[in-house]
């Protein structure tokens, strides 16, 4: 074969490789997948808010003031009642605004006026066992009378037991616990027996004793506060 017929022969290939390529369907483009939509992110949990426990420490935001329906606003108007009290000596009976009346732990009462019920509040006042309400000074409920004489710092005089007025303290002889003049609040604590006291190791009767009587071996842990409340000195009180 001549370089002629070559080339001829090599330029008919090219030209029908050519003509192919051209009635070929045009090739589909390269699919690019395309990132999946990031999923968002939970939104963070909310945590639960916090009820803040009761204070019981008396008198707290507590006044001469407060109405039935603050109490009710602050402890739900299901655990606010009123009760009626004998008072002492045969002298009649008085109101209370008692709150929790069913629940020794948090029962408390606020005296009322006998004559007025409308009139300001005259006592907030814990008398059941194992209360949890106490006194800014950490009086409370139960605690001895060795642990009362500690806590105010001095002797204490009161009543002998068993008649109206038995085991009130009548005297704090100056000690972190006294009344003093002029002083926002008065505190008035009265004495029982504790549970498994001998009844002849209690001093009884309408004299005044002192803790700290040589006579009275014994009776710091034979006395127990059995009941303690908080008032307001009213206008011309010392």
């Amino acid at each position: 074969m001549t370089r002629a017929c070559s080339r001829g022969w090599l330029l008919a290939g090219v030209a029908a490789l050519a003509a192919c390529q051209r009635d070929a369907p045009p090739s589909a483009p390269l699919a690019i997948e395309a990132p999946a939509p990031a999923t968002p992110a939970p939104p963070a949990e909310t945590a639960s808010p916090t009820v803040a426990s009761e204070d019981w420490t008396l008198p707290g935001t507590l006044g001469p003031l407060t109405t039935r329906q603050a109490l009710e606003a602050r402890f739900g108007k299901a655990n606010v009642r009123e009760e009626t009290f004998d008072g002492a000596e045969g002298i009649g009976t008085y109101p209370a605004l008692v709150v929790f009346p069913h629940d020794p732990s948090r029962r408390l009462e606020l005296v009322l006026d006998a004559e007025d019920k409308d009139a300001p509040i005259q006592e907030l006042r814990v008398r059941a066992p194992g209360s949890r309400w106490r006194d800014a000074s950490g009086l409370r409920m139960g605690i001895t009378l060795s642990e009362l004489v500690a806590l105010n710092g001095a002797p204490i005089s009161f009543y002998g037991l068993e008649w109206d007025y038995g085991g009130t303290v009548q005297d704090w002889h100056g000690g972190r616990l006294a009344n003093a003049a002029g002083a926002a609040l008065f505190r008035r604590v009265t004495l029982g027996a504790r549970a498994s006291t001998s009844p002849d190791a209690v001093p009884i009767g309408d004299s005044v004793f002192r803790s700290d009587d040589p006579r009275l071996a014994g009776v710091g842990d034979a006395l127990e506060v059995a009941e303690f409340g908080i008032s307001w000195p009213r206008e011309g009180e010392d």
